[in-house]
């Protein structure tokens, strides 16, 4: 097997154990490959002030440490939180998503560099996100309440899974072809700026560092993981993960809370089961 350079991780199921936790294998799994010299770099639909205290865990605050936040929206680095490439959404845009998903009774959130936004949702449903993003500062706002400049990372649908499922079929095509739309978790669904994704920002990442796609392994376990895991040059998909997910992977490791990182990082290094 080609010797890797850099890891691509995925946080929620795939890094993460299921209390959200990463184990201590798993961390010392890394810390051997980074005393290797393989770059750690996380790659998540978080803003970066979401996953800092991850980054701190593991000791990914170098000068040259990065991660791939908003699904690909942007590349930045860990310690000083510059911004090396950024795609958003204007003001116009997230109005249409807000309307569009408004109509079919499904609630969104917005989200900038700064700030998480709760619009007035539909009678009778609310948006989980507040629940499962507390580390993150909501407002009140709707898309009008801000400047025809104003500028968003993402917006997301996040509410019971069988009313987004269901409703989320209600939507016209012509949404779906204005914007790249991802699972992230069976309750989240992700709307990004068209041509964003964990796979494009990790080509361009690659081209910062200097290193070949070959020499890149990603792991994750959901469809916003697939256009990585299909980008780099060894593709990993945890046991947890969706089954497109595994059909794409060049490997399939143990579950996220089964050490699985640690696992493909070991098989990656070694050549051998972990």
């Amino acid at each position: 097997m080609k010797r890797m350079k850099a890891i691509a991780l995925d946080l929620d199921g795939t890094l993460l154990t299921s209390d959200k936790k990463i184990s201590q294998a798993t961390k010392e799994t890394i810390q051997v490959a980074k005393d290797l010299g393989i770059k750690i770099i996380l790659c998540t639909g978080r803003p970066l002030k979401g996953i800092l205290h991850y980054l701190e865990e593991l000791e990914l605050v170098d000068d040259t440490d990065f991660s791939i936040t908003y699904n690909g929206g942007l590349i930045q680095e860990n310690k000083s939180g510059n911004v090396h490439y950024q795609k958003t959404l204007s003001k116009e845009e997230v109005s249409h998503i807000y309307q569009e998903t408004y109509s079919v009774g499904l609630p969104i959130n917005m989200i900038d560099l700064d700030y998480a936004y709760e619009t007035t949702y539909p009678a009778g449903v609310q948006s989980y996100y507040p629940q499962i993003m507390e580390i993150l500062s909501f407002l009140k706002k709707n898309p009008d309440d801000f400047e025809d400049n104003h500028r968003f990372n993402k917006a997301v649908i996040c509410t019971d899974q069988e009313l987004l499922d269901q409703q989320a079929q209600q939507l016209p095509a012509e949404f779906f072809d204005s914007y790249t739309t991802v699972k992230s978790r069976p309750i989240l669904l992700e709307v990004l700026p068209k041509g964003v994704s964990k796979g494009d920002a990790l080509v361009r990442l690659a081209d910062l560092l200097g290193i070949s796609m070959d020499e890149m392994m990603a792991c994750g376990d959901e469809e916003n993981d697939l256009s990585m895991i299909e980008a780099a040059g060894f593709g990993v998909a945890m046991e947890n993960a969706i089954d497109s997910l595994k059909e794409a992977a060049d490997y399939i490791t143990a579950s996220n809370n089964h050490d699985g990182v640690a696992q493909a990082i070991n098989y990656m290094i070694f050549e051998s089961e972990y």
